[in-house]
């Protein structure tokens, strides 16, 4: 007897190869069967999901889920499972200074799967912009917090803004690739600087620091530093970083998404590697909203949905070395399950310049089946309908 059975759904699992109708069985907090029938009597909840999208658990890579910690920062439910999403990645918000409120108070409190990377400044995003002087970086401090948390924390974050990184540049990426070396980790480098402290070469100086599973955030800013060069062109850095095997995120945000940059650099072949919010408590309600509204943006500029689902599930468990537990519906997974609809209308979606996208659909989310319970989908808001 399974415990719960979503029925009559279109499969998207780019992990495993499937599209198409399908149902997913789950047994306690794993996936048990997903076959092209499995018999309602067999299940103590079947779940209808006919005309429905039913994919591995969303994962969304980046976003600042530090509630109390930082400013701006949200409960992890309102960018999880309320949003449709099973797993969420703090990225930086705090550093060895401030992260022990993250494990024992926040994450325990949540439904949603919480991961971390740790910021290289001391005291994170608690004030910003952060790494004001060489005093908020103690690499000895940073490292007994990653080694005390293993597997909580994926990697080291730094922002490449602030008057140390502008005065020192490439010897502060340097030491946060060093200090992430010591445990085998990635580092996640921001890029976008909106005071324009920060020389516009430094993208091109850093980038052939970074190897394969280093992801690089806001790959498509429009801010200083951004990946195109003045002729408009993709930076040969960028296009080699990519091909090594570097992981490419969106993380929309409020001040890191240009529409034209995306549109250019997807045109000379620039694919995202993964899609996420870098969402915060304001932008809850409005530009970013959560994980399905930067799907719709990008279904907007051409992506199709199996990408998105791909860049939002396996690309993600990758990036984060979890693929052998979520990211697929392959038996024996964890029962992380997201169940989406593509609704009709009309919507104005924005990017941070801001440019404007007049959509006619909408990827909304429905539920997820977390660890074997299901929870329907409540976000804090959506886009409201034109007309």
């Amino acid at each position: 007897m399974y415990d719960v059975l979503i029925k009559g759904g279109r499969v998207i699992d780019p992990a495993q190869g499937l599209d198409g109708k399908r149902d997913v069985a789950v047994s306690g907090d794993k996936i048990a069967l997903v076959a092209d029938e499995i018999p309602a009597m067999e299940c103590r909840k079947v779940i209808d999901a006919a005309g429905k999208i039913v994919t591995p658990g969303l994962i969304d890579l980046h976003c600042h889920c530090y509630d109390g910690g930082v400013p701006d920062g949200l409960l992890p439910d309102d960018a999880g499972v309320k949003q449709g999403v099973t797993t969420v990645v703090d990225a930086g918000s705090a550093g060895q200074a401030i992260f022990g409120g993250l494990p024992k108070y926040v994450i325990p409190a949540a439904r949603t799967t919480v991961f971390c990377f740790l910021h290289l400044g001391s005291q994170g995003l608690s004030i910003m912009p952060e790494i004001r002087d060489w005093e908020e970086i103690d690499l000895e401090a940073t490292a007994a917090v990653i080694g005390a948390h293993p597997g909580l924390i994926k990697g080291v974050k730094l922002r490449l803004v602030g008057n140390i990184v502008a005065s020192a540049g490439v010897k502060v990426v340097e030491m946060a690739k060093e200090t992430a070396g010591k445990f085998g980790l990635p580092i996640m480098i921001h890029i976008g600087d909106l005071k324009r402290q920060v020389s516009p070469t430094l993208t091109r100086e850093f980038l052939p620091l970074m190897e394969s599973g280093d992801i690089l955030s806001h790959v498509f800013t429009g801010n200083m530093g951004s990946i195109l060069l003045e002729d408009g062109s993709v930076m040969p850095e960028l296009r080699a970083a990519a091909e090594r095997g570097v992981v490419l995120d969106i993380a929309n945000g409020r001040n890191n998404l240009s529409f034209e940059v995306a549109r250019k650099g997807m045109a000379q072949g620039i694919m995202p590697t993964t899609l996420s919010t870098d969402v915060v408590l304001p932008s809850l309600t409005t530009l970013v909203y959560g994980l399905t509204v930067t799907m719709s943006k990008f279904l907007a500029l051409g992506l199709d949905i199996k990408q998105m689902i791909e860049m939002t599930t396996i690309n993600s468990a990758r990036a984060l070395r979890i693929e052998d537990r979520k990211g697929s519906l392959k038996p024996g997974m964890d029962a992380d399950v997201s169940v989406l609809e593509i609704l009709s209308g009309t919507w104005e979606l924005a990017d941070s310049v801001p440019e404007t996208l007049r959509v006619t659909e909408l990827v909304s989310p429905v539920l997820v089946v977390k660890a074997g319970k299901v929870i329907p989908s409540a976000p804090v808001a959506q886009p409201p309908r034109i007309g």
